[in-house]
């Protein structure tokens, strides 16, 4: 199976390469690049005015011709395809293990991101999603947000699993807020528990969820954006965070994954809860 990077020719098109030559070697797995060409205007262009046809069709040529070009420098396996891109990226995810998708800057493809392309692969749930505000060419430290939900578990499993490939300590990272606050341990009662007593069940509680020990670290958390400092405290190259959108409609992706979406600053792996790596 391989690793799918969307790419455009934007300015994040170097980051999403030089990140998906780096896990081409660390995880053993090949990677390919994706650049679908929107052409739903051009064909209703088309439709409405044939005789303009012939023109856009040539235009298209040369315009995918340009963009095979610019892949190939790459060194990398490259497609070009014409069509909406949401679409056909999500089409194309499911023979991939992984989608790379940029996450910086204003090109065409990053403000899909934002608010398109990205968001409908994680809704559907399929494949897990590595979004980048930068490249990643090196993973020494693997940072998982935990809760004690299936999809939780799922993110550090794959997360242990390209620990072992990349040689890369995981390091799992649970918050405890107050009631209202975006981490309320459901499965405690921090009103008759002291602050120090919570955190200690917190970790004992997790430990045994994920059968690890000396790995997970258990803090105090009001807001989302503290588990990405935390992250970011811990010296982590890549966050990992477990996805349910296959499984609710409530907060469909999770409190987090909304939350850090479009604000971390660290590479962001969005791993559905049935993905097994």
């Amino acid at each position: 199976m391989r690793l799918l990077a969307a790419v455009d020719l934007g300015e994040e098109f170097q980051d999403v390469v030089e990140t998906a030559r780096f896990l081409q070697g660390a995880l053993g797995m090949p990677a390919e690049l994706l650049h679908v060409v929107p052409t739903s205007y051009l064909e209703a262009l088309a439709r409405r005015f044939p005789d303009l046809a012939p023109s856009l069709e040539a235009t298209l040529g040369s315009v995918e011709g340009k963009v095979r070009e610019a892949l190939a420098e790459t060194g990398l396996k490259g497609q070009v395809f014409r069509g909406f891109p949401a679409q056909v990226v999500a089409g194309e995810a499911l023979k991939s293990r992984l989608v790379l998708v940029g996450q910086r800057g204003v090109g065409a493809l990053e403000v899909l991101a934002r608010g398109g392309l990205a968001r409908y692969l994680l809704h559907r749930g399929e494949v897990p999603v590595l979004l980048l505000p930068r490249a990643m060419k090196a993973v020494r430290r693997i940072a998982v947000g935990l809760d004690d939900s299936p999809a939780s578990l799922s993110a550090f499993r794959v997360a242990e699993a390209w620990g072992r490939a990349m040689g890369a300590e995981v390091l799992g990272l649970h918050l405890v807020s107050g009631e209202g606050g975006c981490c309320f341990p459901t499965y405690l009662d921090p009103k008759g528990l002291a602050l120090a007593e919570v955190l200690e069940r917190a970790r004992g509680h997790l430990e045994a969820l994920l059968k690890a020990t000396g790995v997970v670290e258990v803090s105090k958390g009001e807001d989302e954006l503290d588990l990405l400092r935390l992250a970011e405290a811990r010296g982590a190259d890549l966050l990992v965070l477990g996805s349910k959108a296959r499984s609710t409609w409530r907060h469909r992706l999770g409190r987090m994954v909304e939350a850090l979406l479009t604000q971390s600053h660290l590479p962001l792996l969005v791993v559905p809860e049935a993905a097994v790596w």
